[in-house]
């Protein structure tokens, strides 16, 4: 599996992780589950991301301006904690590279204008880094 299909079902295990959190005593499973058990990518990443989700969230909401992190779509989290993860937590993703992605992911899996506001959100946290 490359590294964009991988990004795409990290990106829906933090979706699923809204609804039924995600345990590291799970973890194998739900990567086996979605066919990651043998990516190490998807492994560090997940764990980086539950690691340091609060971190990730302060990161995002001090960008919202008017909206509030409860409010946003969980999908649009979901793409923005693996985006924010990869250029600034574990630095593993040269920032255009995470940026372009999530802004494709969200063309994908969210409204018709989302990506917009991915894209403003995570352009917003590369000029402050």
């Amino acid at each position: 599996m490359n590294r964009k299909k991988e990004r795409i079902c990290i990106t829906q295990l933090l979706y699923q992780h809204e609804f039924n959190k995600i345990e590291k005593d799970n973890l194998e499973q739900v990567l086996a589950e979605h066919k990651l058990e043998n990516s190490e990518f998807a492994r560090s990443s997940i764990i980086s991301i539950l690691q340091n989700i609060d971190k990730i969230d302060n990161i995002i909401k001090s960008k919202l301006n008017n909206r509030k992190l409860e409010t946003m779509l969980p999908i649009e989290k979901a793409i923005l904690r693996v985006s924010i993860n990869e250029f600034l937590i574990q630095k593993s993703v040269p920032v255009s590279v995470s940026i372009n992605e999530a802004v494709e992911n969200t063309k994908k899996f969210s409204n018709e204008d989302s990506y917009k506001f991915i894209n403003g959100i995570l352009s917003a946290i590369e000029k402050d880094n």
